[in-house]
């Protein structure tokens, strides 16, 4: 068996939509994840689309995203007994990763200044909306208030749709950034340990995570006072930047970067357009001129986009990038299932079985290639309770729900 990043460590992932990511960053990285559910598993069970259009607990597609690698138990975490089990556990355990609302471990007498008394190596981390302290620890939260309240929304929309509103980017990025970040404290507190043989307390609060990562527009207010516009397909400025998404002849869009311009790739551009007899006025020498060709870049973007309709997305992509001009074609998920450089060449996508279904389903693979401890999805996101009996066994106790 290969070697893995985290080969040896244990984490009890006690959680769902807030912890899953992070738990499934880790496991695919080698750790063993144990994903401790109640006796009708956790909400995101429930979460469409389903395998085959049919719901079930165990063909939520959603859930076999982020739970690749990891293992299922079930019990009440709320009796006596469910307590009791983890705390066994936790003798063999070296993390706990858990979603539930601040206070509520305490309640159940698992938190980690109960815990840590008898396990001081344990690395403890808490993922929540707004942290485990402060005014709005108990607030509710989804995705949407986060991306709303960090503040990704109020940058992300439209200029060239009128009165647009601000827009939600979709797909849980708040989880998402919350999950980057839990993995990475989680992996920090183990190389911690390993030097001073001690555990130790993270508090990821997704509204902390969310805030910071709004690019440039908490800097232009604090430096400058000045708030960003919303751009379309474009970075957020406090002053309009001409378009950059051009529509192609196969009715694709391609992204014309036109911020890297100097003199040689200005030559390069102008030559291939004048190849085609497309340069129009570009071929004059005063473009060569940064102010100049600044003052007239909505000219320039004309000309590109009346180049662009004449032929097909791949075919600019590929020319453009050859001269040394940042372009990119605007892919769809299924372009980028096709794209032979992720498939074959960085081999991007991993296979994996699923002999419940008697076949081999198709899932994103490696976020990072290590050399000496390589990623690898070890296997399929398990069944409601799948791991019972194992762990049954381990601790001695039958608290396990069915």
């Amino acid at each position: 068996m290969e070697k893995t990043a985290l080969k040896g460590i244990r984490i009890l992932e006690i959680g769902d939509q807030f912890t899953q990511f992070a738990g499934k960053l880790l496991a695919d990285m080698g750790a063993e994840v144990i994903k401790v559910e109640p006796k009708e598993g956790v909400p995101s069970r429930k979460i469409g689309p389903f395998y085959k259009d049919i719901p079930d607990k165990n063909g939520s597609l959603y859930f076999w995203n982020y739970n690749t690698s990891k293992k299922s138990i079930t019990l009440d975490i709320t009796t006596k007994e469910g307590q009791g089990t983890i705390v066994r556990l936790l003798t063999q355990t070296d993390v706990i990763l858990e979603g539930n609302k601040p206070g509520q471990m305490k309640e159940w007498g698992l938190d980690y200044h109960t815990l840590s008394r008898e396990f001081p190596n344990l690395v403890y981390c808490s993922v929540t909306p707004f942290g485990q302290e402060g005014p709005w620890s108990q607030y509710q939260s989804s995705d949407i208030v986060q991306l709303a309240l960090g503040g990704i929304m109020a940058v992300t929309g439209y200029d060239d749709v009128p009165d647009a509103p601000p827009i939600a980017p979709t797909g849980g990025q708040s989880y998402h950034l919350a999950g980057y970040f839990a993995a990475m404290g989680i992996v920090s507190a183990l190389l911690y340990r390993d030097f001073k043989n001690k555990g130790q307390f993270i508090d990821i609060a997704i509204h902390d995570c969310v805030t910071v990562s709004t690019e440039m527009s908490l800097p232009y207010w604090i430096y400058q006072k000045e708030h960003v516009i919303r751009q379309t397909g474009r970075h957020a400025l406090p002053n309009r930047s001409v378009r950059w998404n051009l529509k192609c002849k196969d009715g694709k869009y391609i992204l014309v970067l036109n911020t890297y311009l100097d003199a040689k790739r200005w030559k390069g551009l102008v030559s291939w357009l004048s190849s085609h007899g497309l340069e129009e006025d570009l071929g004059d020498e005063r473009y060569l001129e940064d102010k100049f060709r600044a003052s007239r870049m909505e000219n320039v973007t004309d000309v590109l986009e009346r180049f662009c309709i004449r032929f097909e997305s791949e075919y600019i992509y590929h020319m453009a990038q050859s001269i040394g001009l940042p372009w990119a074609p605007v892919r769809a998920p299924e372009d980028m299932i096709q794209d032979k450089h992720l498939s074959e060449d960085r081999n991007v996508f991993a296979s994996v079985d699923h002999p419940e279904v008697n076949e081999t389903i198709t899932y994103p693979g490696a976020l990072y290639k290590f050399h000496e401890t390589p990623w690898a999805i070890s296997k399929r996101p398990p069944l409601l309770g799948e791991h019972n009996e194992e762990f049954s066994n381990h601790v001695k106790t039958t608290n396990f729900s069915n």
